[in-house]
């Protein structure tokens, strides 16, 4: 009979995470690190890296009780093996790589509504008349991550057309009968959505967004885990190319960061149950000129290094324990 772990991580390559041995004092819990490939469906059994009292041990154990799932993206097959063997409801962020396009179909009736900029399936004759509607798009793909594939389009006139990628250079395109075919080349309809572009707040000759990730903690509730702001040159299209992570509080107001808190809020209860059972997602908003917050992307398996920067050792702890706790939330029910 192999060891039974209550915890397990799934990520996509098992490996040690140093942070959490760091942490073992606070959880007081064995967690088992393994990946897809470590899986013997036959004979239930999974090979990992099992950390016991802040020590690594390599070996075979059984099948865990509860499972946080950090695969990018998340492998469907596996969740659903989990789940027809231990309940799917001991096994959360089955879903990592959201679609952008059900993400904002799920949000656009609710309270946080007001707060998406409109958002478009499109053919190439929409294109054209997007492009009359809103000054500048911006076309994104919609199962995309860091900003790969998106592009902004501003339409000076109806034959020149200023292209941007997401590295901030301007490129001119003349005519559009050649220009709307290169576009639905280069973003398939199929695969992307068309976003009214949104002109962000600027602070010292740069633009930044505010990233609030959102967390289930030992009560099985939706809190604030971490936050930060990423800073980047104005002339950059994306906050992804940063050149400074800051606290938000050092960007805009403490009433605009409670504000940004609620949404995130809304944003964590709307989607959990419909996309997936969640545990964890991060809300990246970008501030307009007049103050008001747009929610420009929902990620479903946020980057916790990014806070590393910030150096707030009682935020880092919290991030990283609340899905063990979370995780010891589902053993009592």
């Amino acid at each position: 009979m192999y060891h039974k772990v209550d915890r397990a991580l799934m990520m996509n390559s098992v490996q040690k995470v140093p942070y959490y041995r760091m942490l073992w004092w606070e959880h007081q819990a064995d967690l088992l690190f393994f990946d897809p490939r470590g899986v013997d469906w036959d004979n239930r059994r999974i090979r990992g890296l099992l950390l016991h009292k802040g020590r690594w041990f390599q070996g075979l154990f059984a099948f865990p009780k509860t499972i946080y799932n950090r695969c990018y993206p998340e492998p469907k097959h596996v969740i659903e093996k989990f789940s027809e063997t231990m309940g799917e409801e001991h096994i959360f962020n089955e879903c990592t790589h959201f679609d952008k396009w059900e993400v904002y179909e799920h949000l656009k009736d609710s309270e946080v509504g007001e707060h998406l900029p409109a958002t478009y399936m499109y053919s190439q004759d929409d294109l054209a008349e997007l492009l009359t509607k809103h000054p500048s798009i911006v076309l994104k793909p919609r199962l995309g991550h860091g900003g790969v594939g998106v592009v902004k389009v501003t339409l000076l006139s109806p034959n020149l057309l200023i292209f941007m990628s997401q590295w901030g250079l301007p490129i001119p395109l003349l005519g559009q009968d050649f220009y709307l075919p290169l576009l639905v080349t280069m973003a398939p309809p199929s695969s992307f959505i068309a976003q009214r572009y949104i002109e962000s707040m600027e602070q010292d000759g740069g633009k930044f967004d505010v990233r609030i990730l959102m967390q289930k903690n030992g009560r099985g509730e939706w809190e604030v885990g971490g936050q930060l702001s990423r800073i980047t040159r104005a002339s950059n299209l994306l906050t992804n190319h940063y050149h400074a992570i800051t606290a938000p509080h050092d960007v805009v107001s403490s009433a605009l960061v409670s504000t940004l808190h609620a949404l995130s809020h809304v944003v964590a209860e709307t989607l959990d149950g419909k996309l997936a059972t969640l545990g964890e997602l991060g809300v990246d908003f970008l501030i307009d000129a007049a103050g008001w917050p747009w929610i420009l992307e929902v990620n479903g398996k946020p980057d916790k290094a990014l806070f590393w920067q910030l150096h707030d050792t009682e935020m880092l702890s919290r991030i990283y324990l609340n899905p063990l706790k979370y995780q010891g939330h589902l053993l009592r029910i």
